[in-house]
């Protein structure tokens, strides 16, 4: 389907009134505390439109898809598990209820607090790595789609999402987290919208049983079973189960939205609905890259499949539609990262740093410069970087830096009272070790031009080596506890 003029007035609107929501709401930012954390004025219906909205990214319906397109419906287990845990702490109030009473601005500062200053800029360090390492690839899974969408020539994408970046650093360093919140809103109709839309005719051509039909003959019986499929099985729940939890409580993102909230018991209804959203989140692109992989066989460009399916099933209107809310979701997600990581830099790293703290307005010119510099390491890193593995596998490696030894940090700093700042720091650097031994010697052997395996890939499969992290900082964790613990109660200390 050519994309027509009707498609083109429809995506400059969007970006237009991006733009106006960035610039409308300047004036609204006063304090620090008003832009990260929109002055915790965060309601129920806005919160769970901002937080579907921010999760709902252009990267994550491309890592879907490509999951879709390679491994079939088995790799729906994604979106059941990470559903299921949002569920959970939702009927819970598990951590974000007492998370939300200490009123901190950032996940990284609780770390401040229950140890000391020394921890807290240790996982706002690992933090920061996990985030620009991230976001280099969202810049790049967005070229992809861009390319592939809108059939424009390979040789102009770099110019096309560096003006993208662009628009999404100005209004994110005008507004914000209330311009941030307000776009949210808008990406989550025209996605709700066009995602519906769009799985209905994904499904259209061969009709719901012939689809589920014509994806058990091409994947066989593995494409449906999660435990047997090769890529999945018992070791990636284990390691995707403690994942998402991680997910829930320590990416940044997702604790601006907590942290945000008007009352500590509305977090609780927005994990409820988002939960219920977030199996939607993963079943329409899952379907979208299936629904690819059909049209154009199992063995095309598996990231570039959904794409490509959409841009010759969609009509006039609904193709400027889903292209809107596409962009919108890359913008909003984003910018809602840069926000998040540009916060962790100025609160949690800078500010600890600092012989005297940082002045309010301080704070506000700090954040903004963080997030141009943010921008840059996003585009160089998004265009040098090839991907060896999945977009989805990346992403797990280079959060699991971080994760595995936060979540036994947060969890055991709020509910267990023998948890010391030494075994804070066992756990994080437990935690590290492998996930981030194994991302350093790819970016080395990719410097170096070689495209082979690293010993730390050959080691273990990557969910035994992902679950191992996690093993290792709860170990980290209890005993550098107990060891501190026991030799501070000795004589002559």
């Amino acid at each position: 389907m050519t994309f027509s003029l009707l498609d083109g007035i429809i995506v400059l609107l969007y970006v237009a009134a991006a733009v106006w929501a960035g610039i409308s709401v300047r004036r609204r930012v006063r304090t620090i505390s008003d832009f990260l954390v929109a002055g915790r004025r965060l309601r129920y219906h806005l919160g769970v439109a901002t937080l579907v909205a921010t999760e709902l990214g252009l990267v994550t319906m491309m890592y879907f898809a490509e999951q879709g397109f390679r491994f079939g419906f088995a790799a729906f287990i994604i979106g059941v598990i990470w559903a299921t845990a949002y569920l959970v702490i939702a009927k819970t109030g598990f951590v974000v209820d007492r998370l939300r009473m200490m009123e901190i601005m950032t996940i990284t500062e609780f770390f401040g607090r229950r140890y000391s200053k020394g921890v807290r800029i240790l996982a706002a360090s690992l933090l920061i790595v996990a985030g620009i390492l991230s976001l280099g690839v969202f810049l790049k899974l967005g070229a992809v789609f861009i390319v592939h969408f809108l059939g424009i020539p390979e040789t102009s994408i770099h110019v096309t999402t560096t003006i993208l970046l662009i628009v999404v650093l100005a209004y994110t360093a005008l507004g914000g987290m209330i311009s941030v919140v307000l776009t949210d809103f808008i990406q989550f109709i025209f996605l709700a919208i066009g995602m519906v839309l769009t799985t209905m005719l994904v499904l259209s051509g061969q009709g719901f049983v012939g689809f589920f039909d014509q994806a058990m003959t091409a994947y066989g019986a593995a494409g449906f079973d999660p435990i047997d499929h090769p890529e999945y099985g018992w070791w990636f729940i284990a390691y995707w189960s403690v994942f998402a939890v991680s997910g829930c409580l320590l990416w940044q993102p997702v604790a601006q939205r907590i942290l945000s909230s008007e009352h500590p018991g509305i977090n609780r209804f927005i994990f409820r609905s988002t939960g219920m959203m977030f199996l939607g989140r993963a079943f329409f692109p899952i379907v979208w890259g299936i629904g690819a992989a059909l049209m154009f066989g199992l063995d095309s460009d598996a990231s570039a499949g959904m794409p490509r399916l959409l841009a010759e099933i969609l009509p006039v209107g609904l193709l400027g539609l889903l292209t809107a809310g596409m962009f919108a979701a890359m913008m909003s997600t984003d910018s809602s990262y840069i926000l998040a990581w540009s916060s962790i830099i100025v609160q949690d790293f800078l500010d600890p740093l600092r012989k005297h703290t940082f002045t309010d307005s301080q704070r506000l010119q700090a954040t903004r410069w963080s997030i141009g510099i943010i921008g840059l390491l996003m585009l160089v890193f998004g265009i040098w970087y090839e991907l060896k593995d999945t977009a989805f596998r990346y992403l797990l490696d280079v959060t699991t830096v971080y994760y595995a030894g936060g979540l036994p940090a947060i969890v055991l700093g709020l509910y267990w009272k023998c948890s010391t700042t030494a075994g804070a720091y066992a756990a994080f650097i437990g935690g590290a070790l492998l996930p981030l031994s194994f991302v350093i010697e790819d970016i080395l052997l990719q410097a170096g031009g070689s495209t082979g395996q690293g010993f730390i890939a050959t080691l273990m499969p990557p969910n035994v080596r992902g679950f191992t992290s996690f093993a290792l900082g709860f170990a980290g964790l209890f005993l550098g506890s107990l060891l501190s613990s026991r030799t501070s109660q000795q004589p002559g200390h």
